[in-house]
Order: C-alpha cells, then structure tokens, then sequence
C-alpha cells in the first residue's frame, strides 16, 4: 500500500517531466515580401523537356529572417487542398562564390504544386519562444518563364 502511494505521483510527475520536451513550436508563414524582408535570391528553372525540371535557388543575402537555423525545405502541398504536405525535404546548402546555392530535380507535376521555405527561430533579429517563421517561394511562376524557354 505504501508503494502505491510513493510510485503513483512519482510516474505522473516523470510523465510532466518526460513529455515537457516534446512540445512543438508553431511555424507562421510571413506574409511581407521579397523586398521588405530584404531577401536577395534568385530561382532558375531548366525545363528538361522530358517532363523532369532543375530548380536552382541563390541566395545572395538572408534579409531580416537571417539566420536560416531552420533550415531551407522543398515543400509539396497535397493536391486536395486541406494543408497538409506530401513531401517535405530538407534542402541541402552549399557556398558557391559567397552566396547559398541549393538544387532539386523533380517532376515538372511536383514542381508545380512546389514551394521552397526559408525558415527561421528569429525576425529582425528577435526570437519569440515556441514560435518559427518561413518565408514561402512558389515554384509555379517560375516554371511558366521556363516553359519558354526549354533545353
């Protein structure tokens, strides 16, 4: 009986303690733009002609979401539009003559559905607990100017 008594608030309170950690901050899509985030990419697309699309993103400068500490995410929202994603892929970064280069070759369908995010814990610098942001950049624009233009 002395057991129960001792053991029970002792589970429950490893219980508090094990799950605090698994909280999830919300991520917020930042509805500014380009230029009054102070982002300097550009998005090159080459359409293969063969129903497959190269989509190279520069980034010249991070702008006021600087740093990217979360990292920068192919995106691919389902098709019927309830928000949820059919795949997400951490992109991977590398320096090419001081700015970020990142590349995806995918399907032209998946492309078009496609958006990149740039995320980040902090805006101008500050950071608010639980709480992320993302800029987001969709793909389909980009695509229709390479559709002129194919290899």
């Amino acid at each position: 009986m002395c057991v129960r008594k001792i053991c029970l608030p002792a589970m429950v309170f490893a219980a508090f303690v094990l799950t605090a950690n698994l909280a999830w901050a919300l991520g917020f899509q930042l509805g500014e733009t380009k230029e009054q985030l102070k982002l300097k990419y550009d998005v090159a697309v080459t359409d293969h002609g063969t129903g497959r699309v190269t989509v190279t993103l520069m980034l010249a400068d991070e702008g006021r979401i600087a740093p990217l500490d979360r990292g920068v995410d192919l995106v691919i929202p389902s098709k019927d539009g309830t928000g949820h994603v059919d795949l997400s892929l951490a992109l991977e970064r590398r320096k090419v003559d001081g700015k970020q280069v990142m590349s995806i070759h995918m399907t032209r369908e998946l492309a078009e559905r496609g958006e990149i995010h740039l995320k980040t814990d902090t805006l101008d610098g500050k950071q608010t607990p639980l709480t992320w942001y993302y800029h987001s950049i969709p793909l389909a624009g980009y695509l229709k100017e390479a559709g002129l233009k194919k290899k």
